[in-house]
């Protein structure tokens, strides 16, 4: 059968043939197809998810006001990483909270695309009940769960400390974000599993909310070189030094200022040298 003899059915055919068509390959067919009156909204919508349908298909599946109502169709254009940029963007706007941090996380999808989710979803996080965030937390990617840490209740903050997302790079640099909430660092300090962290431990240690009781734990467990390094930075708290030096004194360590070595050119060293 010529290309021609195909296009012709995928235009023509009956709404039972018109999935056998649909199964083709070729994307000038499944264009086609799109122009058949008897194309349903599961046929478009499994259109949308063929990788083989062309970009321009897709576009026209978005204009379609056959499908214009059709959620299952919006979403699945925008899952479709030939579907136009500017089209897609152009549907984010219809998709549930849910289904857009489920497409945060996928990374067949162009990055512009993400960062445009996650600004979406981070500008909606404030007005959110806890129970939404909580859901949130367990689907959303990395740079979402940061967000809703910074504006969630002790539930929300739990449930993004066990939303597999999270990584302790991610949770370090919350822990220094010069932001953030007295609340969030107590919860991370006392969690059975990010606080047996050791670089955790360390971004705890430098923060001024941490319990000086959990603080004073921490420091136990740190390397010698580690604590040194922790009771010469600026951004130590004054009031766990102390902690630090004791600490130290105890492994028979001491805080040794390097002095600045000094040189003195005498006149005779200057003659010798020519100067």
């Amino acid at each position: 059968m010529t290309a021609f003899s195909k296009i012709t059915i995928a235009q023509t055919a009956t709404a039972e043939s018109l999935w056998k068509v649909l199964r083709d390959h070729d994307p000038a067919v499944i264009s086609a197809a799109t122009l058949n009156r008897n194309l349903t909204e599961d046929m478009a919508v499994y259109i949308a998810k063929n990788r083989s349908a062309g970009s321009d298909t897709l576009e026209f599946l978005a204009s379609d006001i056959r499908f214009k109502e059709s959620y299952k169709l919006k979403l699945a254009l925008c899952k479709n990483p030939k579907t136009p940029q500017r089209v897609t963007l152009s549907l984010l706007k219809f998709l549930r909270i849910f289904d857009l941090a489920d497409l945060s996380k996928d990374q067949r999808i162009p990055s512009m695309i993400r960062q445009k989710i996650e600004q979406t979803v981070s500008d909606k996080v404030a007005s959110m009940p806890a129970g939404v965030k909580i859901a949130l937390a367990k689907r959303a990617n990395s740079s979402l769960v940061m967000v809703l840490m910074e504006y969630g209740d002790e539930r929300v903050i739990q449930a993004c400390l066990d939303s597999p997302a999270l990584t302790e790079g991610h949770l370090y640099k919350v822990i220094n974000k010069p932001a953030v909430k007295r609340h969030v660092i107590k919860i991370i300090a006392e969690h059975p599993k990010w606080s047996l962290r050791y670089y955790i431990r360390f971004a705890l240690i430098r923060n001024f909310y941490t319990p000086m009781s959990l603080v004073a734990r921490f420091i136990r467990a740190m390397k010698i070189v580690d604590l040194k390094d922790l009771y010469t930075d600026r951004k130590l708290p004054s009031s766990t030094k102390p902690f630090i030096f004791r600490e130290l004194l105890e492994r028979a360590e001491t805080i040794e200022t390097q002095k600045e070595e000094l040189y003195d050119l005498s006149d005779e060293d200057s003659t010798a040298s020519g100067i």
